[in-house]
């Protein structure tokens, strides 16, 4: 019987053993270690694993995969923990939301004989704890694959084959790579959830300013209430990425800023173009393209009329046809 080592019973790592399960693979035996012993009980209870060790290290003996799930800037102490006992060939993984460190926690601390492959699974909830674990978290969602230079092709299969159990979809590439985009997509939203409603808070008229909220700001601010210290070692452990697309964002809201001095077509063109270019984002459409501010072209004309509404396709069409005429008109010389 193939063993499946799960270190970190939390929102993640009992959703993947939850997950695996309803894989139906019957040949695994999944073994369970967390700190807490509530963790490691309810885990069982739920069936995301078979046992539990309370013992890491007795956890991963014998096991050919350990997936370690326990918050980003612990990783490195649960490598050097487990080093002693890994079984030749095992393949060790783990799920943080940062991928150079765990690269380089895993290449001093881990030995020869066994492959790292780091993943990150682009999936969660605002709720922590193994209470929120569920076997669907992972359905359809992105899943980064991110194999060290030395990784054994038969523990790069175990990852995959671990992606697509739980139904994800794999995307392979660097520990860089993945941190840069990461930041970008899961933690700045998170930066700016955070610094939105703290802004607001702060105010001496919260009172008023809270009795006014409603969907729209509890929307933007639903990630300050995920796990505080998760989003605190999110933000440690990719720090220089993380005020990369700050110092973006900062930027894109400056000229948003000084975009409200336009006219009223200008506006509504940013807010239509944004629309448009968002419903293609979810529809799959223009993700391998490059595209970054798309127009709408005529073999869309009737979804975008349905997307937008028809009255603000056609005005969105009209601002766009006179904005071509001005340009093809001849320029007058002084």
């Amino acid at each position: 019987m193939a063993r499946v080592a799960i270190i970190g019973l939390g929102l993640i790592g009992g959703s993947l053993g939850l997950a695996i399960k309803a894989g139906g693979s019957k040949d695994l035996e999944i073994v369970g270690s967390d700190v807490m012993r509530r963790a490691r009980k309810k885990a069982v209870k739920m069936g995301a694993v078979d046992s539990e060790q309370s013992d890491a290290r007795k956890a991963v003996r014998e096991a050919g995969l350990i997936i370690v799930a326990t918050p980003p800037a612990t990783i490195g102490d649960v490598f050097k923990d487990i080093a002693g006992d890994l079984a030749p060939g095992a393949a060790v993984t783990d799920v943080a939301s940062t991928k150079a460190k765990s690269m380089a926690w895993a290449k001093e601390h881990l030995p020869d004989y066994v492959s790292y492959v780091g993943c990150h699974p682009m999936a969660g909830k605002t709720e922590a704890g193994i209470e929120a674990a569920e076997a669907e978290l992972f359905q359809g969602r992105p899943f980064a694959i991110v194999p060290s230079e030395t990784a054994t092709e038969a523990a790069v299969k175990s990852v995959m084959g671990l992606a697509q159990m739980v139904g994800a979809v794999e995307r392979f590439m660097t520990p860089d790579e993945h941190d840069h985009y990461a930041a970008a997509v899961s933690h700045l939203p998170i930066a700016v959830s955070a610094t939105l409603f703290t802004m607001l808070r702060r105010s001496e008229s919260w009172g008023d300013f809270g009795k006014m909220a409603g969907p729209a700001f509890r929307d933007l601010t639903r990630l300050i209430s995920g796990d505080p210290q998760m989003n605190t070692d999110i933000m440690v452990t990719n720090r220089e990425q993380v005020q990369h697309w700050l110092d973006r964002f900062i930027l894109e809201l400056k000229e948003f800023r000084d975009g409200l001095d336009g006219t009223e077509d200008e506006i509504f063109q940013h807010f239509a173009h944004g629309q448009i270019n968002r419903e293609r984002f979810l529809a799959g459409e223009d993700l391998e393209l490059g595209v970054q501010n798309a127009d709408i072209p005529d073999s869309t004309a009737q979804m975008a009329s349905l997307m937008m509404g028809a009255k603000a396709y056609e005005r969105l069409r009209k601002i766009n046809k006179d904005a071509d005429e001005r340009a093809k008109q001849p320029q007058r010389r002084h």
